[in-house]
């Protein structure tokens, strides 16, 4: 089953503790055959990006509806990043190229802000021409298990202001953002909004 077998209406509405009442539509509900770690017989899962977190996003269990993950663009928080999806992956997933995946990681979130990290080494990979999903393991690198969000973001923020004030030229995309992923972190955290599984 993909998520274009799914007999879901786009007027279907999640809404619980954690998030806000966001339609969920058949081009964001992922199937997971095997799961994920602790939760092996959960299998459906569906993506949902309210606004006022971003750049986080939420993938939440269509069943029991009160299972949620917070998740993030590895790419956006780790410069150079690239993980390598295993042969037996890339067939499981039914991956033809670079342009069927969608990688995104788990964040495990904290009160306390300069403790927020997410999983580097063991990312979800979507087809997003199927709609099927799992858990890989980056086996040919290494990359932390709780790669630090805050701390990442404090050290960029200091690259942009010290090319800024060498004038060494334009910003890139990754600095610019930074400002803004530290002011939504602690607005989330205060107002309660990110939580974690």
């Amino acid at each position: 089953m993909n998520n274009h077998d799914m007999q879901t209406s786009d007027k279907r509405v999640l809404s619980n503790s954690r998030l806000v009442s966001l339609p969920v539509r058949p081009e964001n509900i992922f199937h997971f055959p095997d799961g994920l770690p602790a939760f092996e017989t959960i299998h459906e899962f569906v993506v949902l990006c309210p606004p006022d977190i971003k750049p986080f996003f939420v993938m939440q269990s269509l069943e029991p509806r009160n299972l949620a993950f917070i998740c993030i663009d590895p790419f956006l928080v780790c410069p150079g990043y690239s993980p390598v999806i295993s042969e037996a992956d890339v067939k499981l997933l039914g991956l033809n190229g670079p342009e069927d995946v969608f990688i995104y990681s788990i964040v495990t979130v904290t009160r306390d802000v300069h403790k927020i990290s997410a999983n580097l080494q063991g990312p979800i990979a979507i087809n997003i021409r199927t709609g099927m999903g799992r858990q890989i393991l980056c086996h040919e690198k290494e990359y932390p298990v709780r790669y630090q969000l805050w701390q990442i973001a404090s050290e960029l923020e200091k690259s942009r202001r010290c090319n800024v004030a060498r004038q060494s030229g334009p910003e890139t995309a990754s600095h610019i953002v930074w400002p803004t992923i530290q002011s939504n972190i602690q607005q989330s955290i205060m107002t309660g909004t990110v939580k974690s599984p």
